[in-house]
């Protein structure tokens, strides 16, 4: 698992966030985690709890775009992230977006 290094957060996890970050790292689940995530080989956005994920993607080159406490939470995280990217880019292509904010 790969964490980009401008994370979105819900509004309800961005105090805590490092905690959920460092659980995430040591294989430890969270009740209400959600991450947003390309997954290994995939350009198009997932929503996945944190204990599918470790169970099913913690080895892999998954790239977590954002955290959220609550599937709402990773739904509404998911649509800031295609806005923002429209306000900036003028377009859909928010993998390509995502990948050249790391640079």
């Amino acid at each position: 698992m790969v964490f980009s290094k401008n994370l979105y957060l819900s509004s309800d996890i961005k105090n805590d966030y490092r905690k959920y970050v460092r659980s995430l790292k040591f294989n430890k689940t969270s009740f209400l985690l959600h991450l947003v995530v390309f997954l290994e080989g995939e350009d198009k956005l997932t929503l996945v709890h944190n204990a599918v994920f470790l169970n099913n993607y913690k080895d892999t080159n998954a790239y977590i775009v954002g955290l959220a406490l609550g599937k709402r939470s990773g739904i509404e995280l998911i649509s800031k992230i295609v806005e923002d990217t429209y306000k900036t880019r003028g377009d859909f292509e928010y993998h390509s977006f995502l990948k050249s904010e790391e640079g």
